[in-house]
């Protein structure tokens, strides 16, 4: 996405591609998506307003092409904030947070356990629908 340092294509590309997926996916019987930004290598602990409202748009435009298939989203690394955020915006159904419980070290730094104000954010937003599906521990 835009502000990493491999970024190469336009939004608008990275959003048709992302839709075409989703698309495929959804022809082929899958259960359900998530969407995540794992090309934006090197991850870093806190990425920009930028990557969520790329993350946002994107998440936004699959739960079009698919809006009856559970749909989820990652914002890396361990942005749990931003993916509740970009759930509840996008209408989505569930985020995947890294360090929910355990904090670890990764190739990131540190990520901290973040149970407690994660589950404080939703309930603040009034995201309480957008479920949370966790890291026990870091699978890596």
């Amino acid at each position: 996405l835009a502000g990493t340092p491999r970024s190469s294509l336009p939004l608008t590309q990275i959003i048709d591609q992302a839709c075409q997926e989703a698309a495929a996916y959804k022809v082929a019987g899958v259960d359900g998506l998530i969407v995540e930004n794992m090309h934006d290598l090197p991850y870093t602990v806190c990425p920009g307003p930028e990557v969520t409202a790329a993350m946002t748009i994107i998440s936004a435009a699959v739960r079009q092409t698919c809006p009856h298939l559970p749909l989820g989203v990652q914002v890396l690394c361990a942005a749990n904030q931003q993916a509740i955020a970009v759930a509840l915006a996008a209408g989505l159904d569930f985020i995947r947070a890294e360090g929910f419980v355990f904090s670890h070290v990764a190739d990131e730094g540190i990520i901290n356990a973040c149970a407690g104000n994660l589950l404080r954010y939703r309930k603040q937003v009034g995201a309480e629908n957008i479920q949370i599906f966790a890291d026990i521990k870091k699978k890596h």
